[in-house]
């Protein structure tokens, strides 16, 4: 759990305030590997090797798209807090909320 975002490995279940939320299997994997480690900077490389597995041939430009729709998604129920966030050149890092 972090902040208001809880979530249920044995059923792949997301919850943000209660409220569940919908994630494809990459979505919800890509949110564990984050939400695991917060405040570390994950590469896209890095994702793409957790997320999609190391035989993945795609674009590391997969992750953006992931994380596009991730962060639409948490907006839904979070639209005040930056969640994921965007480190230039780098990649990406989950930022723990304060508990209310």
């Amino acid at each position: 759990m972090a902040g208001e975002i809880s979530l249920f490995p044995e059923t792949h279940q997301a919850l943000v305030s209660g409220r569940e939320l919908k994630l494809t299997p990459s979505e919800y994997n890509l949110l564990k590997t984050l939400m695991s480690h917060p405040n570390r900077i994950f590469s896209r490389n890095e994702l793409i090797n957790i997320v999609q597995g190391y035989d993945f041939e795609g674009y590391e430009r997969t992750i953006d798209s992931h994380i596009k729709n991730l962060r639409k998604k948490l907006a839904r129920h979070l639209p005040t807090q930056e969640v994921i966030s965007t480190i230039y050149g780098v990649g990406y890092k989950f930022i723990p909320q304060p508990p209310e």
